[in-house]
């Protein structure tokens, strides 16, 4: 990934913070911390959610051995480590501020700057970005934007500082990348999470925008039905919760709850009330809500019909009060569109037999994977 490339700065951003929380675990998660030797882009994986995944324990394994040769790449290795074998924590923070660089600059440092200071490189890397965000930012936003990108520089020179005694802890890393967050306004903050969170580890969801066709109020079909597929590819049973931003607008008022099995696909059909001629086919306003969480093999069995919104609902909040809540509950912002144009079917029909339940006043279906 480089300067030039389509992903978008809040991209970027999320995996600069992705990999720091990576590290952190390594460092100060574990009962025995790890120092991992060999940090470099290569060994960055992300997956289809752009979320990065810390690989590669090669190099770690040899130090560990007492073999301190010089066996990563040289760019990424911190000074004191090709030098003199000198092995510290600091040795990672300052291949993580070399991929910082890389990921905002498309720079390893500033090779070709030598003869420039680390201020005027800042500078001129955060005019270009600026420059590049004025093109779909505006006000507040954009400064936000600007203002973040020159402190991640910021934090990425300190973590390359020679003396590794001047550089910072993981953990200040991390407070001081959570603080740039705060010069985000609040509300275009909730709607990157919103997008960001469309994908989920547990389920893949679609479509992840509902298009309901257009019927104007006194024909005879006045509701009109979209369909939304969950499908858990995992072995793990997975509870959701889908909640509507505006009950009163489906013919389901209160939240739609169950349980995707392990390799089942999980089929929704939404049913929306009589439209109005003043509704927008780009009526951002309304949306659903997923949340889904593994459970056991215990969990969420036998709910009477007649509670089973409140006691999902208990549950949700249960597990979100645990340690860790934020990798156990995901949550999906699903865009309500209605659409002018003719009613097409986003997913085709299962050919497994529909069932009802009484506790969801929808259409369900339900068939396994291969």
């Amino acid at each position: 990934i480089d300067a030039s490339s389509g992903l978008s700065w809040h991209g970027r951003y999320q995996i600069i913070k992705g990999i720091s929380e990576g590290l952190r675990y390594l460092h100060e998660g574990l009962k025995t911390p790890i120092i991992h030797m060999n940090l470099k882009p290569s060994n960055i994986l992300l997956d289809h959610n752009m979320i990065p995944k810390i690989a590669d324990f090669g190099l770690r394994r040899l130090v560990g051995e007492g073999n301190a040769r010089c066996m990563g790449t040289i760019a990424y290795m911190s000074p004191e480590f090709i030098e003199r074998q000198i092995i510290s924590h600091k040795c990672d923070i300052y291949s993580l501020g070399v991929i910082i660089i890389k990921l905002i600059t498309g720079e390893r440092l500033y090779s070709g700057h030598f003869d420039m200071s680390s201020d005027r490189f800042i500078e001129l890397a955060h005019e270009e970005w600026r420059e590049r965000l004025q093109k779909t930012l505006n006000g507040m936003s954009l400064e936000g934007y600007s203002q973040q990108i020159k402190k991640c520089l910021e934090i990425a020179f300190k973590c390359v500082e020679l003396d590794r005694h001047e550089r910072p802890s993981i953990g200040d890393i991390i407070d001081r990348l959570n603080e740039t967050e705060t010069l985000i306004p609040e509300e275009v903050r909730a709607v990157h999470t919103r997008i960001d969170s469309t994908h989920s580890e547990l389920l893949e969801v679609h479509p992840q925008e509902l298009y309901f066709p257009f019927m104007l109020k006194g024909r005879c079909e006045a509701m009109s039905s979209c369909s939304l597929q969950l499908k858990n590819r995992g072995d793990n049973r997975v509870a959701f919760m889908l909640v509507a931003s505006n009950p009163d607008r489906y013919l389901t008022r209160k939240p739609l709850c169950g349980i995707v099995p392990p390799r089942c696909v999980y089929t929704l059909s939404l049913t929306m009330l009589q439209q109005t001629a003043s509704t927008s086919s780009s009526d951002s306003s309304d949306f659903f809500t997923l949340y889904t969480t593994a459970v056991g093999q215990h969990d969420l069995l036998d709910v009477p019909k007649d509670v089973v919104s409140v006691e999902y609902d208990y549950f949700f909040k249960k597990v979100q009060k645990m340690p860790g809540a934020r990798d156990k509950v995901q949550v999906a912002t699903l865009k309500v569109i209605c659409d002018r144009r003719p009613a097409t079917k986003s997913i085709g029909r299962s050919s497994s037999p529909e069932v009802i339940p009484r506790s969801f006043e929808s259409r369900v279906a339900i068939h396994r994977t291969n």
